[in-house]
């Protein structure tokens, strides 16, 4: 047996250098998979692959310092898009193939979600195999995994080529790893191992340079995509609804970004910024006082984790948030909440109650809420607690501590 067990990731970020180029185009979650990866690296040995609609071959040479996962195999799934995919299964299976007669043979297969019909059509094809890998589900988003699914809708999915409802590819996983604590029911009611896992943060892009009290009124701030997934049309609707002592700061991207800054255009108290990447947000965050995550409850959200909660956490400024997806346990009783369901009434409540904090109290809040981030939920405990995880559903001790321990 190898000294390590291995691990091929099936996932969504770009390769190293790719990200940047392509600000609108990131996935989600491609920072957190590209952290989440490297922090395993010390006790798994690690293969990945990525699949996206950009064919990174043909970007040498123009790629910058953006950070990404170092895949072994890059697929594209772009129009015409049943010649791609059928092209990309054809080559993740070859490549699959290759590696077993080179010798390496994953004890573990981890997916990023139910996003991509190719690595559900290969996970299929795996459990059919003679001795298939254990096969764990990254559970980030699905806006249907446990939710009643109307005929027509699973109808269309029969004479889709490449479409599984997300209920149909489940019981091809063994495992899970989720962001979600609302998740859990649904896999152990099958009887599932399961981890909560709501992402992490590297305590080395924190700020924590206390910064010059300014004078004016309180500046709230959001930054993250612009769907009603996210609560922002939501938040500005609320915050626009009357008149405020306050500011509302938005640095958003996505399509629905240019509709909403269209519509709001002149509110003499809102503030559009241009998109830019994480650290960068990070740094625009720190002018503001109150940072908001609006998540409200809408079919699909039980099943995510808003990612930007620990972002907003390594700005080190006080954050406003729904309970959502167990977001209280990761920011800690420092943080703000309103009630998501009756969300109106609610937010305004708390916005209108911010809108007179003191700034002092602001702060003392913000750095609260950023140390019991940092202390809780950096990359390498995380990183640590997914590889135990992974670990012992091999029945083998996590490498590199006596035992396992």
């Amino acid at each position: 047996m190898h000294d390590r067990p291995r691990l091929l990731y099936l996932g969504l970020a770009f390769p190293p250098g790719v990200a940047g180029l392509f600000p609108e185009l990131q996935p989600a979650g491609h920072l957190i998979e590209t952290s989440m990866i490297q922090a395993v690296r010390p006790y798994l040995e690690v293969r990945s692959v990525g699949i996206s609609p950009v064919d990174v071959e043909k970007l040498r040479g123009r790629l910058d310092n953006s950070p990404g996962l170092p895949h072994c195999l890059n697929l594209l799934d772009r129009r015409p898009e049943l010649l791609h995919r059928f092209r990309s299964l054809r080559r993740l299976r070859q490549a699959y193939l290759d590696w077993q007669k080179e010798g390496w043979q994953p004890d573990l297969v981890l997916v990023c979600n139910f996003t991509s019909p190719v690595y559900n059509a290969f996970v299929r094809w795996l459990k059919r195999t003679g001795q298939p890998p254990r096969r764990v589900l990254y559970l980030a988003d699905s806006p249907m995994l446990g939710l009643a699914v109307p005929r027509l809708r699973r109808l269309r999915y029969r004479f889709k080529p490449f479409g599984w409802l997300h209920d149909e590819v489940a019981p091809f996983y063994e495992a899970c790893v989720a962001v979600s604590v609302s998740s859990k029911s649904y896999f152990r009611e099958r009887r599932l191992p399961w981890l909560w896992q709501p992402s992490g943060c590297d305590p080395a892009r924190a700020r924590t340079s206390r910064r010059g009290h300014s004078d004016g009124p309180i500046a709230f701030g959001f930054f993250g995509g612009a769907s009603e997934y996210t609560g922002l049309p939501q938040l500005l609707r609320v915050f626009t609804a009357q008149p405020r002592a306050a500011t509302l700061h938005v640095c958003s991207f996505g399509k629905a970004r240019f509709r909403l800054q269209k519509h709001y255009a002149g509110h003499p108290n809102m503030h559009f910024h241009t998109p830019r990447p994480p650290d960068a947000c990070v740094e625009l965050a720190r002018q503001w006082d109150v940072l908001v995550n609006p998540r409200p409850i809408l079919p699909g959200n039980e099943n995510n984790f808003p990612s930007k909660v620990f972002e907003y956490a390594l700005s080190g400024r006080a954050i406003l948030s729904t309970r959502l997806s167990g977001v209280e346990q990761v920011l800690g009783p420092d943080a703000y909440y309103f009630d998501e369901t009756t969300y109106d009434a609610a937010l305004d409540q708390m916005l209108a109650s911010l809108s007179q904090a003191s700034r002092a109290e602001l702060d003392r809040r913000g750095a609260a809420v950023q140390q019991h981030v940092l202390q809780g939920y950096s990359w390498s405990t995380q990183g640590q607690r997914l590889a135990r995880f992974l670990c012992d559903l091999l029945g083998r001790p996590l490498p590199g501590l006596p035992g396992g321990a």
